[in-house]
């Protein structure tokens, strides 16, 4: 329940989950490295620790977070901010062009960025019998609700279950249980 002071916040949240003839040592370097990452994912950076930066190069933008957990061969999690610039004139040009296609207006946009939660993502690892283990891969925020939110969260979960896939295929007998 919210307070007046304290609007009620709206959870996205997207999971996966794929069982994977690999060690866990094996998904840890696909998920958990700069190198493993930006092999089925996009170019990627990363500083592996707790607080360090993990940057992805997306083309037109870069978007740069912070890692939330480093536990090696169990969970990798890192949250990102929602990719809106901090001042108008520094939204790319495909983000404007997305706004004005949905029809929001940037204000109406920054306002509600207050109320939204940094995208948070993690990797978890399970060990299962004969060799294999399952990923499971979960990404969240919380936010306002608002229908421009609602879509963005939404196109661009339509956009990672692809790479998600890609990860799972990188390891033979790749399964989605």
């Amino acid at each position: 329940m919210s307070s007046p002071n304290q609007p009620e916040r709206v959870e996205h949240r997207a999971e996966r989950r794929y069982q994977v003839a690999a060690t866990p040592d094996q998904v840890w370097q696909a998920i958990a490295t700069a190198e493993g990452i930006s092999s089925w994912m996009v170019p990627t950076r990363l500083d592996p620790r707790v607080g360090g930066e993990i940057s992805f190069d997306l083309g037109e933008i870069t978007s740069t977070g912070t890692v939330t957990d480093h536990t090696p061969t169990r969970r990798f999690a890192y949250q990102e901010p929602w990719p809106i610039a901090d001042r108008a004139d520094e939204v790319p040009a495909g983000m404007l062009a997305w706004f004005d296609r949905i029809g929001v207006p940037l204000s109406e946009v920054y306002d509600d960025l207050r109320l939204v939660t940094p995208i948070a993502t993690e990797f978890l690892i399970e060990a299962t019998s004969g060799g294999s283990c399952v990923i499971r891969i979960v990404t969240s925020a919380y936010g306002s609700g608002a229908d421009w939110e609602n879509e963005f969260f939404a196109e661009m979960v339509a956009s990672t279950i692809p790479i998600w896939d890609g990860l799972a295929a990188h390891f033979a007998g790749a399964v989605q249980p």
